[in-house]
């Protein structure tokens, strides 16, 4: 009797949780460990125009061109012309580094230089080469004529003597002229190392790489940098990207490839503000869902009468793609294609 009286409460326990966990497991977004399922990747929503044109919606603004400016060589960081915010051009001096190593060097290999194209460009040792070669060679006529005149008047040994002192003349224009070709090869040796030394300088002035605007700058002015350390991030803002996903089943790439494209950005104060641009990229992958990539480069906006960009990165956009009309020239290169011959090289 107490054994059957100590069952049931068992029993129906054990029944209480089994269905718990049936519920626990039921739970939406919940997975057999118990744990939250991982978020889906927000993807831009499609319409179309009235005039069947495919509309994307939450495209994301992203950087078209970007750099981390390095240095190129050690040493310290003696100027830096540049803060977060700046607007910078191509080829615009933004940094030097202590560059007063190389200058000497530059100095040092000038002088060497200007050295050897001086004694390349005179020719006084082969004009005095020449003219004791002469000299020699008439004292050798003179003696000959006297023993002609008067045999024995001049010894064999003193007509050898004069012989071997006009042969000596005639080998020291030789030596001249090999002492000054020399010379020549010395001064564009030493041309070389006058570049060298104006390229070691050249290296330590940094650079923009592109236009664009200054984000971040690292060092400070009297640090030490080590050759691609980072001196600075500039982003180019006056042409941006926006990327969205096309459904493969309303529109093919060849209706949206190389279209011109409109591109809609809502400001904080709900303005609405419109850009032209076009599509620069068509995925040739589909992905799950049926979508496919695109993106396109859109030409950015300062606002008037300040240095702020319209659109920036990071923002969405609402973009039409323009499939009615006609396709703008290809941005795209065929790297597989042989190169073109070479005329000259033809020729030779």
């Amino acid at each position: 009797m107490d054994d059957k009286r100590h069952a049931a409460p068992r029993m129906r326990l054990a029944a209480a949780l089994t269905v718990l966990a049936a519920a626990a497991t039921a739970i939406p977004g919940r997975t057999g460990a118990d744990e939250p399922a991982p978020p889906a990747r927000p993807r831009s929503v499609e319409s179309e125009s009235p005039a069947n044109e495919p509309i994307l919606s939450n495209c994301l603004v992203s950087l078209v061109q970007e750099a981390k400016v390095p240095a190129r060589e050690a040493g310290v960081l003696v100027s830096l012309d540049i803060r977060e915010g700046d607007t910078v051009t191509r080829g615009a001096v933004i940094a030097k580094i202590d560059d007063s190593q190389p200058q000497s060097d530059r100095r040092k290999a000038k002088a060497e230089h200007d050295q050897a194209v001086a004694k390349a460009e005179s020719d006084v040792d082969i004009r005095y080469s020449v003219a004791a070669e002469l000299v020699a060679r008439a004292e050798l006529e003179k003696a000959n004529d006297a023993n002609r005149t008067v045999s024995g008047a001049i010894t064999s040994v003193e007509i050898e003597r004069l012989r071997l002192n006009q042969q000596k003349s005639e080998l020291s224009i030789e030596q001249a002229r090999l002492e000054q070709k020399l010379a020549g090869l010395t001064s564009t040796s030493k041309e070389v190392e006058v570049q060298a030394a104006s390229d070691a300088i050249g290296r330590r002035l940094v650079t923009a790489p592109l236009d664009g605007v200054v984000v971040e700058v690292f060092p400070h002015e009297g640090e030490w940098l080590q050759p691609g350390d980072p001196l600075a991030r500039v982003v180019r803002a006056d042409t941006l990207r926006v990327e969205g996903y096309v459904d493969s089943a309303r529109h093919d790439p060849e209706a949206v490839r190389d279209r011109p494209v409109t591109v809609q950005i809502t400001l904080a104060d709900k303005r609405v503000e419109t850009f032209s641009g076009r599509i620069v990229f068509t995925s040739p992958i589909v992905e799950s869902g049926g979508d496919y990539r695109v993106w396109a480069e859109v030409a950015n906006r300062l606002v008037p009468d300040s240095g702020t960009w319209l659109m920036r990165p990071g923002q969405t956009a609402r973009m039409t793609i323009h499939s009615n009309q006609a396709p703008l020239p290809p941005v795209r290169r065929d790297l597989t294609a042989p190169p073109a011959a070479d005329p000259q090289a033809a020729a030779r």
